[in-house]
């Protein structure tokens, strides 16, 4: 047996207990819930081929919501295909902040939204994300193509679906996305900004009504397509929707599970950036950690920490953390 095998062994012995080396004890396991509590394995990351650009359907979208936060509540949701376009406006569950409704013009009073005083005919969230959903089903192979979506828009839409039960039904309707911050730092450097609203201005020599997500998701197509030869760059910045998918549930864990380590962060065991490593990378929370240092002592520590993961490992191989760590549980 191969060394690096013998290190997996041990690995998913501390994960998964002593139900892993046997399966003679496997009836006996079950009525000792350590033994069937399990460590999560390490994630790992899906790789999918870019498909052809002359493949795709190119969708334009945008949203506007209650805040700058990737806790806010969507307000409006914005799309457009070569051969149609989609704008729903929404009722939001809390109050806009004084900020989004400064760039927006958009409020919330008395459960209807208003754009400047004017009353729009806003619909609930779930009522918006199905009818959005039928959009896509018209036609295949979509791809969303959004400014800074990778950080903003994605984690507002997908925590939407998730909430309405719906995010399943959207992922079969969409094969990736493309976000045009990198796309045009990609085909155009050097510039001062490249905020949308910048870019318009410093290609189109002209200004529009931004931050409404209709007309946000016009000036972006205009942009792209007057300014960008996509097919040149696809490959470069296209993005499966599994990696947003799996980009989406760290994000998740990492909000779980990152309180749980807090005392690790405020002893300065752990800084707050290993911290977030071993949860958003490994979906480990300090009962997992606890877990592993009950079945095998500080070994155990380092059999989790040093497990194989992609070309690297799981958190880390430093003697000193991991040293730190088991001291920690010995407490």
């Amino acid at each position: 047996m191969f060394f690096s095998e013998i290190i997996d062994i041990s690995s998913c012995e501390v994960r998964e207990g002593i139900s892993y080396q046997s399966g003679i004890d496997m009836e006996e396991s079950r009525l000792d819930p350590e033994n069937i509590t399990e460590i999560p394995p390490p994630r790992t990351s899906r790789i999918e081929a870019s498909p052809k650009h002359d493949s795709v359907t190119e969708i334009f979208f945008d949203i506007e919501a209650t805040g700058l936060s990737r806790s806010s509540h969507i307000t409006q949701l914005a799309a457009k295909s070569a051969a149609e376009s989609f704008s729903r406006f929404v009722l939001p569950q809390h109050q806009i902040t004084p900020k989004a409704a400064e760039i927006t013009g958009l409020t919330f009073e008395n459960g209807q939204l208003l754009s400047n005083g004017n009353v729009l005919p806003a619909v609930h969230i779930k009522k918006c994300l199905n009818d959005f959903i039928s959009f896509l089903e018209k036609t295949k192979n979509n791809v969303l193509i959004g400014h800074n979506v990778q950080t903003y828009d994605c984690v507002l839409l997908y925590t939407s679906l998730q909430k309405c039960n719906l995010l399943d039904k959207f992922k079969s309707t969409v094969i990736g996305f493309i976000d045009t911050l990198p796309l045009f730092k990609l085909s155009h450097p050097g510039l001062n900004s490249y905020s949308q609203t910048n870019l318009f201005e410093t290609f189109m020599s002209k200004s529009y009504e931004a931050h409404r997500a209709d007309e946000d998701v016009d000036a972006l197509c205009t942009l792209v397509n007057k300014k960008i030869e996509l097919n040149v760059h696809f490959e470069k910045v296209y993005i499966p929707e599994c990696v947003i998918s799996d980009k989406f549930n760290s994000m998740k864990e990492l909000h779980k599970n990152l309180p749980s380590l807090k005392l690790l962060i405020d002893r300065k065991i752990l800084s707050l950036g290993m911290a977030r490593i071993i949860i958003a990378s490994s979906g480990l929370c300090l009962e997992h950690l606890k877990l592993a240092f009950s079945r095998n002592g500080c070994k155990g520590i380092k059999d989790l920490f040093t497990e194989k993961s992609g070309s690297g490992v799981r958190v880390t191989k430093s003697e000193k953390i991991i040293r730190q760590v088991s001291d920690f549980l010995k407490e």
